[in-house]
């Protein structure tokens, strides 16, 4: 019963709160136009790739550091991993200070604080905070939308600067309310000594660099086909491709926030003996046709709905929102077996998988995208099968 009330709590608060963003994409589709949209797009593949090396799943060690050690000397880790943070991002900034890249410089704030707040709730969730983590999650989505809509009214030009630094606002918002207002980010029951910061400092690069390449793989196979598309197609296109996506990632924000809130459990579950990995792999081939149904319905809607809640420049978007649902759906599969590779953390393993899956993706997308941009969809469900194929026959290998 605790499991299904906290699902509930973090699937229906993190549904309202990622709701906000999502009813603003018809206003941004229409306000940045399919050629402002597209350019957005690609800048905001810029914060994920930075993302990859400023967070280094911080949250990720956050979680299983808790569950692995308790809570003893977990605020030290979490300034630890601050303090990476901020040594990283100061390099980035130096690189944007000295290519005079003013637009990059915005990018390497909104990571920054993007991955403190993400701490933040990777706390609130392994100590099962769902009302807070909550809390956190709609600040972060109502300062976005303010910020957003007050920029893009009251200027006339420059509109995806203006966004970028209305996500840099909110992010620095959220992080100062979820640290000082709903945490206690400089309490701590230890005294915080350099040897202290320093083994918390080696755990989080431990424990994050071996999946450099397994976060790499995402942001290959969920941004890189923006950067190649920048560079091959029009803004137009782009704006119309990256708009499908948008919608279609409605599937993976449901996904997570189940996802989020069940983890506690299995992690739980694996460390009692009640979860076995013959029940993981049932579950997981239950997970596989469930996976269909979300493409199968989107593509019972015409294409004037989606001309309708996008704009009537996005002619084509249909297309793209029923083959990434394709895609996304395979991360039912993938989610009900990584987490127990997470959970003995076989992050090589995972990196490996992913890399290959990764290899698989760029082959498809570079063929692909030199044919037709239509054709890209299925360089990312084709390497989505591979990378579900190899955790399904890896696992044999993991060992508790």
């Amino acid at each position: 019963m605790r499991v299904i009330k906290d699902s509930l709590i973090y699937l229906i608060g993190e549904l309202f709160a990622k709701s906000l963003p999502f009813l603003m994409l018809p206003y941004l589709t229409r306000k940045l136009g399919p050629e402002g949209f597209g350019e957005l797009s690609y800048y905001l593949t810029m914060l994920s790739l930075f993302g990859i090396f400023v967070g280094l799943s911080q949250d990720g060690a956050i979680t299983r550091y808790f569950y692995f050690y308790g809570n003893r000397a977990l605020n030290t880790v979490v300034k630890a991993g601050y303090l990476f943070n901020i040594l990283v991002s100061g390099l980035l900034l130096v690189g944007c200070w000295w290519f005079h890249s003013e637009i990059m410089a915005y990018i390497v704030l909104a990571t920054m604080f993007q991955s403190f707040v993400s701490v933040q709730l990777a706390l609130r969730q392994c100590q099962k905070q769902p009302l807070k983590y909550i809390t956190i999650q709609i600040i972060l989505s109502l300062t976005n939308v303010i910020f957003t809509v007050a920029a893009l009214e009251y200027f006339s030009d420059d509109l995806v600067v203006y966004r970028i630094l209305a996500i840099v606002l909110a992010n620095v918002t959220t992080f100062i309310i979820a640290s000082l207002v709903l945490g206690n980010l400089f309490k701590n029951e230890y005294k915080l000594t350099w040897s202290r910061l320093r083994l918390g400092f080696l755990y989080i690069v431990s424990f994050g660099l071996p999946l450099v390449l397994h976060q790499s793989s995402f942001f290959i196979k969920g941004q890189l086909d923006r950067i190649l598309i920048y560079q091959q197609y029009s803004k137009t296109e782009l704006g119309v491709y990256s708009a499908g996506i948008q919608v279609a990632a409605v599937l993976p924000i449901v996904l997570m926030a189940l996802n989020k809130a069940i983890v506690p459990y299995y992690y739980q579950g694996l460390k009692d003996n009640r979860l076995t990995i013959e029940k993981i792999k049932k579950y997981a081939l239950l997970s596989m046709p469930i996976g269909l149904l979300p493409a199968g319905i989107a593509w019972l809607f015409p294409e004037n709905f989606y001309l309708w809640f996008l704009g009537g420049n996005y002619i084509g978007a249909k297309y793209y929102v029923v083959m990434y649902l394709l895609g996304f759906g395979m991360n039912i599969t993938y989610l009900t077996m990584v987490n127990y590779y997470f959970y003995y953390a076989r992050n090589k393993l995972i990196s490996t998988l992913s890399a290959i899956s990764s290899c698989i993706y760029l082959i498809l997308l570079w063929i692909l995208c030199s044919i037709n941009i239509s054709y890209i969809p299925f360089a990312l469900i084709l390497s989505n099968l591979v990378l579900v194929f190899g955790l399904w026959w890896s696992v044999k290998y993991v060992k508790g």
